[in-house]
């Protein structure tokens, strides 16, 4: 079962670019590169600050790398590495997930929890071999969050902490749903007073200490000042260490000597305290509330970025695709919504908690970022498999059943897609797409044999050639990368003669295209009359003399003469 993905890693035909990304950024930094340095020294010929990636989610690459390359050299454990990371990550996520739904379902939640968990269209894509990016990562974290807060006491509340903590650590796109849950238990306290006090406190100092520490263990100094918005940076350790902080003192004040009603007043009151304080501090710190794409130039937003799947809100998407994803998260909102009526206290709680996470995870995908579908189905695979183990106890079989047919990660979207299909009209957007043969080894072999250079090639292609080749690239998919992904794009788009001079003063040495890439199609529609359309039509100019490529490769490589 699992040969055909060892097929495709042991040639590095790789499901995604940042897959190949992260296997680089391990590479080099097994290699001697400096922990704090995350800079790709082949991005251009001045590599960039960094690309907004933490050292956090090299982590298990890298340990299993060392293992495997004991075992099978550098090369051959590299790549077995690459198909072992997500397989271990993703049985610690069911484990941790799991434990999560048995904590609020009991004991009879265990495997309904394995089979909603491990079987979501929407989860397990992230865990399979060679998928080595950080989603995986901060789907584990998600998870380990909501088993402390589930799980309670003070133990459990510092691992929720410390779970917030590293998600932050290794990327922002969870940050809204993790404000979310913070949020909730601060709000809490504020409503339960003495009895969730001890596990605010140490949730509240182990998320504030795990800002400060993530933020000092993986920023170089050099960089504590500067402004970020698409990582962790100053604004969020700063804030979050002293929103955490003040959180923690606020729980000593005693309350518990007022009557309910004016305790809970009080603690309302210093949440707002502690809430103006933080809000105050975005005044110093803008850029915590600044879009993770601002600095993209416009061109390169129209052009690339509304056309990166994953970074695209779901309402983009064919409404099968969003009934696919979605319908299980909504259902199980639902459930969790209805659930509160005979659940009491504490568990009455957990339930709001789920429904606000479901639902506010879903509004991210559909109206923000597709990717956020992961996040809603983490949260609905660990609500729907507790919900499930209370109705096996406290009513019956069949009811539970019942409950696993209408909630579940496969049939409802399965169906809601097939129903959406019918009615959709079957078009393509672009005439070309999928890069067919432009990921593996043996495709870039042609480029590879070449003395080493600077490649000039489209922006998806930048991953791919630094990871099978030894040249320098201009454009890569990361948004940091402004200048070197506006450059190639230009030089695609003008007009032969004028991009050989844009080549000269570039210092290129090479160009390359995939010939089955979407990038292809919307370069030429763009400029029909610049070197992409061009090259796409086979009208090769005089200062690019064509490399030989091996069979089955969609790569199209050019060196550059400019005598």
């Amino acid at each position: 079962m699992l040969s055909p993905y060892w097929t495709r890693v042991s040639t590095w035909n790789l499901s995604d670019n940042d897959d190949a990304m992260r296997v680089l950024q391990v590479r080099d930094w097994l290699a001697g590169q400096a922990w704090f340095d995350v800079s790709q020294h082949r991005f251009t010929e001045h590599p960039i600050s960094n690309i907004h990636w933490s050292r956090i989610a090299d982590l298990p690459l890298a340990l299993t790398t060392l293992i495997t390359s004991l075992m099978f050299g550098q090369s051959m454990g590299e790549k077995a590495a690459a198909f072992l990371t997500p397989m271990w990550l993703g049985l610690v996520y069911v484990i941790i997930a799991a434990k999560a739904s048995v904590a609020l379902g009991g004991k009879k939640a265990f495997l309904p929890a394995i089979f909603l968990i491990s079987c979501a269209p929407a989860v397990l894509p992230y865990f399979l071999p060679g998928r080595v990016d950080h989603h995986g990562l901060q789907l584990l974290f998600l998870s380990a969050a909501l088993w402390g807060l589930i799980a309670g006491g003070a133990r459990m509340a510092v691992l929720s902490g410390i779970a917030i903590a590293l998600g932050i650590g290794v990327g922002l796109e969870a940050l809204p749903l993790q404000i979310v849950l913070i949020g909730w238990v601060a709000l809490r306290w504020a409503l339960r007073g003495a009895a969730v006090q001890d596990e605010t406190r140490w949730f509240a100092a182990s998320l504030g200490l795990g800002l400060a520490i993530c933020f000092v263990a993986t920023v170089p100094e050099a960089k504590w000042a500067a402004p970020v918005n698409d990582a962790i940076g100053r604004g969020h350790a700063v804030l979050g260490l002293v929103g955490g902080l003040l959180l923690a003192v606020a729980t000593f004040f005693p309350t518990a000597r007022l009557s309910p009603k004016d305790g809970i007043v009080v603690r309302l009151l210093l949440l707002v305290v502690i809430g103006g304080i933080v809000l105050a501090g975005v005044r110093y710190f803008p850029e915590v509330i600044v879009p993770p794409y601002d600095q993209i130039d416009p061109l390169l937003k129209r052009l690339w970025l509304n056309n990166v799947t994953e970074a695209a809100p779901m309402m983009k998407a064919k409404l099968s695709a969003i009934l696919g994803v979605t319908l299980f998260p909504v259902l199980a909102g639902i459930a969790s919504i209805i659930a509160p009526l005979w659940a009491k206290g504490k568990e009455r709680d957990l339930w709001i908690l789920a429904a606000l996470t479901i639902f506010v995870s879903v509004a991210l995908a559909v109206f923000w970022q597709g990717r956020a579908a992961g996040l809603a189905t983490t949260v609905s695979g660990i609500m729907a498999a507790a919900l499930i183990g209370k109705l096996m106890e406290q009513v019956n079989f069949k009811t539970a059943l019942i409950a696993a047919v209408i909630v579940n990660p496969i049939i409802p979207g399965f169906v809601g897609a097939k129903v959406a299909e019918y009615f959709e009209p079957k078009i393509r957007k672009f005439s070309t797409g999928g890069g067919a043969g432009c990921f593996t080894e043996r495709a870039f072999s042609g480029l590879k044999a070449q003395s080493p250079g600077l490649v000039v090639a489209p922006i998806d292609m930048g991953s791919r050639i630094l990871l099978t080749t030894q040249h320098r690239v201009l454009a890569v998919p990361y948004h940091r990368n402004n200048k070197g992904n506006l450059a190639s794009y230009r030089l695609f788009m003008a007009q032969p003669d004028v991009a050989k001079t844009m080549a000269k003063d570039l210092g290129a040495s090479y160009l390359a295209i995939c010939t089955k890439s979407a990038e292809v199609a919307i370069l030429s529609r763009e400029a029909p009359k610049g070197l992409m359309a061009e090259l796409r039509d086979g009208r090769v100019p005089a200062w690019l003399i064509p490399i030989e490529k091996p069979k089955g490769s969609n790569v199209q490589a050019f060196k550059v003469n400019l005598d």
